[in-house]
């Protein structure tokens, strides 16, 4: 009965309350769980300036890799709330709250998706599952495009599936219109998008008459909006040249070449590696990335359009993570949105299967119900471990750190972060701490070993035998976040023995280049 009452409630009152325990699990850990990282802080500034009116720029001009969809979104609760925009790392952790709203409604609006093609347990499994997976949590936890995006193209997606499930001849034009609209957003917000929002449409008409031809001609009109809106804004403020430039750029590197971040990216670490290493937190996820293109094309069979038309999704989606493994710019948050076709897509596959074979009712039934709680093992364990190295050193400086020190940062998001205390600088090897009168260091062992920091490996080995450790931390993210201090005979034997070696060649501040995943020049 209890079953039956959940099933006849109203969707909205039920996606409200998905919405609301997805929030709650997000809220765990979003300030302590979930390290700092440099992408963060350069879309909390492009947001700022978006708050005051501008063109999204940084400190060295407008900004054209990322359209700017979710900055506009940024900066109106910047200045709604009245934020305060100074202090980039203080105002990530308060547009972190942002990010986990709207994963959180991602999660109802998938909810609502799945009930209306599949029906309600398949849709509260696909709902519990995005709201305690870890791979999602990672990416709603942190300021990153891909959540306000994703949002708005299943935003889009669901309009259309409830046309294709109750069409209404009278509405349709106005309906797909706007599902286009706001799959136009998300594809605003992050370029390559254009995959999960338009791709499944154009095969849709031609795959089992899926859609006609007028229906996918008005959603594509309609996503094709806000885009060009956004270009006729360049237009005439002379900005097209640079965004032409940018997204160049942007495509070249997302197809591979150049390498420059990425799992594919010279002396990365092991793709293959890091899975491994990763499995124990990251299982579940590692199984909704491989199986996404299978599932996709299993559902792609079904005889109801609009799950056909998640399957489709699907398949898109893991062939576009396939590519990207194996030639292009693989990197973590490029993830994300698969997950979601992915979810969804296992979700509508079950049902299919059971439809087709009632004897496997009972085995999916149970094999659903051990990867959710799986699920949920690995998430509440990310949600409530310690991975704040940035803050809880943030912490410690403005109590212990003495007033006229000088330290030495080895990483772009310690620059990025503490650039604007005048006490600290890019000096990354002994040579520069000695000659800027810098006897205290902050490193972060796992960017170095790795080679995603300024500082050299070597560096970190001379601090461990000559350097007394003022504070410590241990984090999944950036492995032992530790502040050294040098005695000053210590430092000038290390600065003429050059340890450190010449000075690497500064990663640009918007690759985020100290993580695994790379980081904003991650392509469109």
């Amino acid at each position: 009965m209890g079953a039956r009452r959940v099933g006849s409630a109203s969707p909205i009152v039920l996606a409200a309350g998905v919405a609301g325990i997805a929030l709650g699990v997000r809220s765990l850990g979003l300030i302590h769980g979930f390290e700092l990282w440099v992408d963060e802080m350069l879309y909390a500034d492009l947001g700022a300036s978006a708050g005051r009116s501008e063109m999204p720029r940084l400190a060295d001009g407008p900004f054209f890799l990322h359209p700017p969809g979710f900055f506009l979104i940024e900066g109106a609760v910047i200045e709604v709330l009245g934020l305060e925009t100074g202090d980039s790392m203080a105002l990530v952790y308060d547009l972190r709250w942002l990010t986990a709203i709207l994963g959180a409604l991602t999660v109802a609006l998938a909810f609502l998706l799945i009930r209306r093609i599949a029906g309600t347990a398949p849709a509260v499994w696909a709902a519990a599952v995005l709201a305690v997976e870890p791979f999602v949590l990672r990416n709603n936890s942190r300021v990153f495009l891909e959540t306000s995006a994703c949002l708005f193209v299943i935003a889009g997606l669901l309009v259309l599936i409830d046309h294709l499930s109750r069409p209404e001849p009278g509405r349709w034009v106005r309906r797909l219109l706007g599902a286009g609209v706001l799959a136009g957003y998300g594809v605003m917000t992050k370029d390559v998008l254009v995959v999960f929002a338009v791709l499944p449409v154009l095969l849709a008409v031609v795959w089992r008459h899926t859609l006609r031809v007028r229906e996918a001609a008005v959603f594509l009109l309609g996503s094709a909006l806000p885009y060009t809106v956004y270009l006729s804004v360049l237009w005439p403020t002379g900005y097209l040249g640079n965004w032409i430039e940018a997204k160049q750029g942007g495509f070249a590197r997302l197809s591979g070449e150049p390498q420059i971040t990425g799992f594919n990216a010279p002396n990365a670490p092991s793709l293959v590696g890091r899975l491994i290493e990763e499995a124990q937190q990251y299982a579940t996820s590692y199984v909704l990335l491989a199986v996404c293109p299978v599932v996709g094309l299993l559902v792609a069979f079904s005889r109801h359009p609009g799950r056909r038309l998640v399957g489709l999704a699907a398949i898109v989606m893991g062939m576009l993570g396939l590519f990207l493994a194996a030639f292009g710019t693989f990197e973590e948050q490029f993830g994300y949105p698969i997950m979601l076709a992915s979810i969804m897509a296992v979700a509508v596959a079950a049902i299919e299967l059971v439809g087709r074979w009632s004897v496997l009712r009972r085995p999916a039934t149970a094999l659903m119900s051990v990867f959710l709680a799986a699920a949920v093992v690995m998430g509440l364990r990310l949600e409530l471990s310690d991975d704040n190295g940035f803050l809880q050193y943030d912490t410690w400086a403005a109590e212990r750190l003495p007033a006229g020190a000088r330290v030495g940062v080895t990483n772009d998001t310690s620059a990025r972060a503490f650039g604007l205390d005048p006490r600290y600088g890019a000096w990354s090897t002994a040579p520069l701490l000695h000659e800027h009168g810098a006897q205290y260091v902050l490193t972060m062992s796992q960017p170095i070993e790795q080679g995603y920091a300024m500082a050299r490996p070597d560096l970190l080995a001379w601090l461990e035998r000559h350097a007394a450790v003022q504070f410590r931390d241990r984090g999944e993210t950036n492995g032992e976040t530790v502040l050294w201090f040098i005695d000053r005979e210590t430092l000038e034997e290390g600065a003429a023995d050059g340890v450190g070696g010449p000075p690497p060649e500064e990663l640009d501040a918007g690759t985020g280049g100290e993580h695994t995943s790379g980081g904003d020049d991650d392509g469109p």
